[in-house]
């Protein structure tokens, strides 16, 4: 949190009761002034220091306004963005708020390096493709996730037809399921998304302009 009431404080000495009367609307436009400026370095660094962030993930800030009563201007994430960009800022494990955390296993990605919508419904539709999970008997033995079935040619057993000694020349060569998506339980993450140095230092930049015109102009439209 950066604070300039001590500069306010020393500057309402100096004023007289009529110009002091405007204080509080002058410094809550500045103060909201300040808080714009810090929103869009906060945009800009969502989109310098992340991969490909979405358009949605850019527009993840939002600013409280301050008031003549509430001198506070606040630049905070949203809701829904504030969930996955937080873990960006402090770094540390995110842990999946329905069942898993999807990872694409060598999947087609659009251009911000996530799988493209309804993908996992399309992997799904397809009869080659199967789930696996622990409470399965039949598939308990894979790691949880989204599975393709290797051809009927590729099934062998442990004879001399997966020796390669009899048929053609592919006998021998043994393919599993082929690993679509990873279901994990958690994600690990560095630090990686720094707000709070550059967004202080442009508010100290730029408080006093903002506040030297507010003041002003509440002076000039004062009754």
């Amino acid at each position: 949190m950066i604070s300039f009431q001590d500069n306010i404080d020393e500057f309402e000495r100096s004023l007289t009761d009529f110009a002091a009367r405007q204080l509080p609307f002058a410094v809550a436009q500045a103060l909201n002034d300040t808080a714009e400026d810090v929103d869009k370095v906060w945009q800009e660094e969502i989109e310098r220091q992340l991969d490909r962030p979405t358009p949605f993930s850019k527009r993840g800030t939002r600013r409280i306004r301050a008031t003549k009563r509430r001198q506070v201007a606040t630049v905070t994430l949203k809701t829904i963005q504030a969930e996955y960009l937080k873990i960006q800022v402090r770094g540390g494990v995110r842990r999946p708020a329905r069942r898993a955390i999807l990872v694409p296993v060598g999947q087609r990605k659009n251009k911000y390096g996530n799988m493209p919508k309804g993908a996992v419904q399309r992997l799904l539709a397809k009869p080659d493709v199967f789930v696996a999970s622990k409470g399965s008997k039949a598939t308990r033995h894979l790691a949880p996730g989204i599975y393709k079935r290797p051809r009927r040619s590729a099934y062998r057993t442990k004879s001399v037809f997966a020796k390669g000694k009899v048929g053609n020349k592919n006998v021998g060569k043994l393919k599993g399921p082929q690993l679509l998506v990873s279901f994990e339980d958690k994600a690990r993450y560095q630090k990686r998304l720094v707000l709070d140095k550059r967004s202080a230092s442009t508010a100290r930049d730029v408080f006093p302009a903002h506040f030297s015109r507010r003041f002003k102009a509440a002076l000039a439209t004062a009754r």
